[in-house]
């Protein structure tokens, strides 16, 4: 088991072969797809385009099959010589050139920039093998860590895991934006007007008890409550000179009337 996190992207045979799978589904979706509005119907360009993609794909597995090597050299200790980095370094620049040639050459002669839909498959073939190899990287990895294997095996799988995780990632994410993605936007926290919300809290002009002009419980100051004290008007008993009724009233009308104004017609006058 130690030996098959090398095989995960130590050599370029699994990456390179890898990618006929999608020219092949490539075809066959497109050839069963007859939709009104699929993307392909008014595109003459797909077969040149699946070819391309096909050959940058081929390139980007022998460029990542070397960067693995050089980054296991490196974490294992730089054992196995200058001839590895070599190897290393062959399939790094061969798979970066055909890569390169077909992507920067040929690719912008073709409408790949306006209809995307074998980009799409191409990205989402890599994210695909490049995440099956990355679950199996970290598989091993626990596994080497777990039954305390040689450092060599840790340092393949971890190399296995960087390598094959990020180009992952790149890939999905790139599939992503041209599937039409959309990021997730947090709401807003909300944001008090500059006067403060009207009816916050605690209220201003009113509550319980009410003080100053009119009623409440008790009032005061002026007009009416229980008892009056020296103002316009009736209440019980009233005090003061106030006019007009009351009980007893004093100074004017009222049982019995005590002089002053307003004793016409009292009782026992």
């Amino acid at each position: 088991m130690e030996e098959f996190a090398p095989m995960l992207l130590g050599g370029a045979a699994p990456l390179v072969l890898a990618p006929f799978g999608f020219i092949v589904l490539g075809y066959f979706f497109i050839l069963i797809d007859r939709r009104d509005d699929r993307p392909s119907k008014d595109d003459k360009q797909i077969g040149s385009k699946l070819v391309l993609w096909f050959l940058i794909l081929i390139g980007l597995g022998m460029a990542l099959s070397g960067v693995f090597d050089l980054l296991s050299f490196i974490l294992g200790g730089f054992k196995g010589g200058f001839g590895r980095v070599k190897g290393s370094l062959v399939n790094v620049v061969a798979g970066a050139a055909i890569a390169g040639a077909f992507a920067l050459v040929f690719l912008p002669r073709t409408n790949n920039s306006t209809q995307q839909q074998v980009e799409r498959y191409a990205m989402g073939t890599l994210a695909l093998l490049a995440g099956i190899a990355t679950c199996l990287a970290f598989y091993m990895l626990l596994r080497s860590v777990v039954f305390a294997a040689k450092w060599a095996a840790i340092s393949s799988s971890l190399s296995a895991l960087v390598v094959a995780g990020g180009t992952a990632f790149l890939a999905l994410f790139r599939h992503g934006q041209l599937s039409g993605w959309t990021v997730p936007v947090r709401p807003a926290a909300p944001v008090a007007p500059a006067g403060g919300y009207p009816g916050g809290y605690p209220q201003q002009g009113g509550g319980y008890p009410p003080q100053g002009q009119g009623g409440g419980y008790p009032p005061q100051g002026q007009g009416g409550g229980y008892p009056p004290q020296g103002g316009q008007g009736g209440g019980y008993p009233p005090q003061g000179g106030g006019q007009g009724g009351g009980y007893p009233p004093q100074g004017g009308g009222g049982y019995p009337p005590q002089g002053g104004q307003g004793g016409q017609g009292g009782y026992g006058r």
